[in-house]
């Protein structure tokens, strides 16, 4: 079994230095630990990057789907090392550009560095090979002795081992005494083409906007005049924002009419967006926001994937109608 390691840096490959801790070190230590682990698995290590999480941005997605394409039919399977801090976007990003591919796709990384004895790094990286040798196909996240779907994974503390969590749904796989236990229900229908570079990218001019009481209707037309071209919104409960006095529902419509997309999902961690149930989401509905349900890291990456495509409103709406990497919640 062939497998490839691409590391971008994070905690993982981290040392300490005079202002904390930075991503100094390449992943060849881990390569040669897991060949030693798993002597019956040829490692290719590559250094891609060597960047802190916070400052992956989706140029640099770019690349590292791009990486991932050039060798696609030589490996069994890939594991990207990544910081903890964006990992979710990027794995949500990977499973659009990537197009869901047929062979696995991992993003792992630690909370606690490598180099340090008592590292979470090892289980994660054996799990993620588990997930290879199971032919868990997608982009997905191994983490804390659970494989969860890249379009599903959000990090869900700073500091526990237990760092990330399946949104929505339960993990692709858990390893238990018994070994790695699949929930067949919960794999996706890959794609069945190799992924190709051409499709490797985004339009990263996305806003991610959380509403909070007395939120000015003019921050669309502020989003606008920076460039932006899509907004993710975060509403209150099922779908509301306030209209009363400050009118954020006339304000969209204006900004979905002048060729924005709005994406709405809501603020609840688990929050089911039903634009029928109140008046204040009707307004909404009204508007032509696209409803969803999913994570944020998800919206956010897939409203990227879709401007690039087309920057057409009705485009990018079917677009999000269509479940591309199991990342809708039914």
């Amino acid at each position: 079994m062939k497998i490839r390691l691409i590391s971008t840096g994070g905690t993982i490959l981290s040392l300490p230095g005079e202002r904390g801790l930075a991503p100094t070190a390449d992943g060849s230590g881990i390569a040669r630990f897991l060949s030693d682990r798993f002597p019956e698995c040829e490692f290719s290590a590559d250094n891609l990057m060597s960047l802190d999480s916070s400052n992956i941005e989706p140029e640099d997605w770019r690349l590292v789907a791009r990486a991932v394409c050039e060798s696609f039919d030589e490996f069994d399977g890939t594991i990207i090392l990544h910081g903890t801090d964006t990992m979710a976007y990027t794995a949500s990003a990977l499973a659009f550009m990537l197009r869901n591919p047929g062979r696995p796709v991992i993003l792992t990384g630690s909370q606690i560095p490598d180099a340090d004895p008592c590292s979470d790094s090892r289980s994660n990286l054996a799990v993620a090979v588990a997930a290879v040798a199971n032919g868990i196909n997608g982009v997905t996240v191994s983490f804390c002795n659970k494989i969860i779907n890249g379009t599903r994974a959000a990090k869900s503390s700073s500091s526990d081992m237990d760092a990330f969590e399946s949104v929505g749904a339960p993990p692709v796989a858990v390893m238990t005494a018994f070994g790695l236990e699949v929930n067949e229900a919960r794999r996706h229908e890959p794609f069945t083409e190799s992924p190709s570079p051409d499709d490797c990218n985004v339009c990263p001019d996305v806003a991610l906007l959380k509403i909070i009481p007395g939120t000015k209707p003019d921050i669309f037309e502020a989003l606008k005049n920076i460039g932006c071209r899509g907004v993710v919104i975060e509403a209150f409960g099922a779908g509301g924002v306030h209209c009363a006095r400050r009118n954020l529902a006339q304000a969209a419509s204006r900004a979905v009419s002048g060729g924005m997309p709005i994406i709405l999902r809501s603020q609840c961690p688990d929050g089911k967006v039903d634009l029928n149930a109140y008046e204040v989401g009707a307004r909404l509905r009204d508007a032509g926001v696209i409803p969803v349900r999913m994570t944020a890291e998800a919206c956010v990456a897939k409203l990227m994937w879709a401007l690039y495509r087309s920057p057409n409103v009705s485009e990018v709406e079917k677009i999000f109608r269509t479940n591309i990497a199991g990342e809708l919640v039914v």
